[in-house]
């Protein structure tokens, strides 16, 4: 597998390699990233539409601090998606259902993100 180096264009979205090409994955259809065993994948709801061998700090650096959190370490999520955030489970409910843990580090740094953005 050859080396992925996605790069952006600010305010548009992730460039990414994939074969022989690379293609642009919009930051408005990117509902959250998550990263488990080596792999990174780039979800749209639970739909993957790609996989990257890349750190997530990385990935982060990348994408509109304003717009991207990392409220967990195995995520990033897009706060254009988020539907509620209960602060007694520790847990960010999606438009659709899906769910994703803050961890008790990041809480105090969530709730102020979450704020700036509503």
């Amino acid at each position: 597998m050859t080396t992925q180096c996605p790069t952006a264009i600010p305010n548009t979205g992730l460039w990414v390699r994939e074969k022989k090409r690379i293609v642009l994955v919009p930051f408005q259809s990117i509902t959250h990233i998550h990263h488990k065993k080596g792999i990174t994948g780039v979800y749209a709801g639970e739909k993957l539409l790609k996989q990257l061998r890349m750190p997530l700090c990385d990935l982060l650096d990348k994408m509109p601090e304003y717009q991207f959190f990392q409220p967990h370490r195995n995520y990033i999520i897009n706060s254009s998606f988020i539907d509620r955030f209960s602060r007694e489970e520790s847990v960010i409910r999606f438009v659709g259902g899906l769910t994703i843990p803050v961890s008790r580090r990041k809480r105090r740094a969530f709730v102020s993100f979450y704020n700036s953005t509503r």
